[in-house]
This record gives structure tokens, sequence and C-alpha cells, in this order.
């Protein structure tokens, strides 16, 4: 993962082509995530609030990562080398 900017409850950067945006809700008694993930064609594959679960930012980039299906391979390009 590539660090572009990050704070205290920020973090923006990138992993194999896509954007990633975390932001913390501070005014949130629960202090939740908010994620934001962009494909390198532009389209959204993650937008929304974290679980509950996520308390870090640690986990919050682990989620961002899982939840847009970023790491796991592509079943078009798993299909061609067959």
């Amino acid at each position: 993962m590539r660090i572009i900017e990050q704070g205290r409850g920020f973090f923006y950067g990138t992993h194999k082509g896509h954007t990633i945006q975390i932001d913390k809700d501070w005014d949130d008694d629960r202090r939740r995530f908010y994620i934001i993930v962009k494909a390198p064609c532009g389209m959204s594959a993650y937008d929304g609030w974290a679980p509950e679960a996520v308390t870090t930012m640690r986990a919050a980039k682990r989620e961002a990562i899982r939840g847009a299906c970023i790491d796991r391979p592509s079943p078009i390009l798993s299909e061609r080398g067959r």
C-alpha cells in the first residue's frame, strides 16, 4: 500500500491501482471509519461505513482491501490461464 497522505484519523493512498480514502468520524461516539475505494477505471469498489468491529486505522485499511476485493484474483483473468 502506497501512502500519499495520512494524519490523525485520515488516510489517502493507493493499492494495486485503486485509490483508498479512509476518514475517522470523530463526531460519532463510536468513532467509526468511512471508506472510499475507487478502481483504476474510476468505478466505486467500496463506499461506506466500515463494520463497527473495525476500531483502528490498520484494521480499516485491511477492511478497505478486503471489502473492495482488491487482493482476490480476477475470475476473468483466472479463466484465461486455462
